[in-house]
This record gives structure tokens, C-alpha cells and sequence, in this order.
């Protein structure tokens, strides 16, 4: 198990600030065609992430040939939001910086989802899933980008962010998995929430 001080970087305590951030940036390039798309990547990499941890929590529904129980969140959130952020600073000090920086920042978050995340609280399998996931949402996202016009982001407002990212690496973790836990209970109206070990070593259920 690693130290939380490495992995505590792709908890949500962390990314949603980030994503606000980012959002923050877009209003301030003056693209809300940008940040509509923004919004609909956050939807579309959020939903399967949670939707995957309510069918495995409450009904065990999983990928067993793939040893894939969910698509893990700290993989899908250091994948895309590490791609997105490096690819707009980079824009903000030479355009054609953009894309290397973008492909640099993918390197780094495929290093920390399978040898940091996979390490620490998924299988191998499941950090991938998280990856493919947010590369998928941010490529896509740099990519609709390329067809819009983006102004240049006032360098006070990208400091802001910056500082509001780095204070967020010290908030509190968010109790994301109970809260899940309770929903999924909730619905499949099981009285415990499943567990991988129950899946990949199946005994008796409630």
C-alpha cells in the first residue's frame, strides 16, 4: 500500500477543484461553447465511473474476464485532468506547445494509474480502465478545442487556479465510496454493500 501523501492527489477533494478550475479558465478565455464541452467531458467520464461502483456495489455486476469490478475514479481523474491542465498552460506560453504538452502529461498520468493507483487500490485491470477512460474524455475534449477560439487566459486568473489546486491537495478525502455504499444500498436493497474480495472470492451473500 502506498503512503496516501501519492495517491491522495487523484481524490476528488483534489479534482473537482481542478475541474472548477479549468471551467474557471475556459469563462476567462471567453469560450462558453468551451466550457459546455468542458461540462459534457466531466458527465460523460464521471457517470460510467459512478454507474460502474452502484452496479458492483449493489448488484455485483462486474467484467470477470477482464477481473474488472469498476473503472477506477483516481485513474479516470489523474488521466484527464492532468492531459487537459498541461495541454492549457502550455497554450498559454506557445501554441504550438499545446499538443507535445498535452502528450507529456498523458505519459506521466498512464505512469501514476498503473504503478501509483494500481499499486495502492485497484487491480492492474481496472487502473487501465480508469485511464483509457480519461484519455478518451480528454483527448476528445483537446480535440473540439482545436475548432474554437479561445482568447488568452489573464495570467492572474491562471495563477488563481493554480493556487486553488494546490490548496485542495490539503482539504480532507471526501467519503465518496460510503457515500456510493449507501446509494447502492439503497436501491438494490441488499443490507451490505459488495466488496471485490467478495467477487473474486466469492462466499456467502446477504
Amino acid at each position: 500500500m502506498l503512503p496516501e501523501g501519492l495517491t491522495r492527489y487523484s481524490d476528488l477533494s483534489v479534482m473537482l477543484p481542478a475541474a472548477a478550475v479549468i471551467a474557471l479558465w475556459l469563462l476567462a478565455a471567453r469560450s462558453p461553447r468551451a466550457l459546455g464541452a468542458w461540462l459534457a467531458t466531466l458527465l460523460a467520464c464521471y457517470l460510467p465511473v459512478a454507474l460502474s461502483k452502484l452496479a458492483f456495489k449493489g448488484w455485483g455486476l462486474g467484467i470477470r474476464w477482464l477481473d474488472i469490478t469498476v473503472i477506477s475514479g483516481q485513474a479516470m481523474n489523474a488521466t484527464l485532468m492532468l492531459v487537459v491542465l498541461g495541454s492549457l498552460l502550455a497554450r498559454q506560453i506557445r501554441s504550438a506547445w499545446r499538443w507535445p504538452a498535452a502528450l507529456a502529461a498523458l505519459a506521466v498520468a498512464w505512469w501514476y494509474g498503473l504503478f501509483q493507483v494500481a499499486a495502492a487500490s485497484h487491480p492492474r485491470s481496472e487502473a487501465i480502465a480508469g485511464c483509457l477512460l480519461g484519455m478518451a474524455g480528454a483527448l476528445l475534449f483537446l480535440r473540439h478545442l482545436e475548432r474554437l477560439a479561445l482568447r488568452r487566459i489573464p495570467a492572474g486568473v491562471l495563477i488563481l487556479g493554480l493556487l486553488a489546486i494546490g490548496t485542495a491537495t490539503q482539504a480532507p478525502r471526501l467519503p465518496i465510496e460510503a457515500w456510493l455504499d449507501r446509494l447502492a444500498l439503497s436501491l438494490s436493497g441488499r443490507s451490505m454493500a459488495l466488496a471485490p474480495s467478495d467477487w473474486r472470492d466469492p462466499g456467502p451473500t446477504p
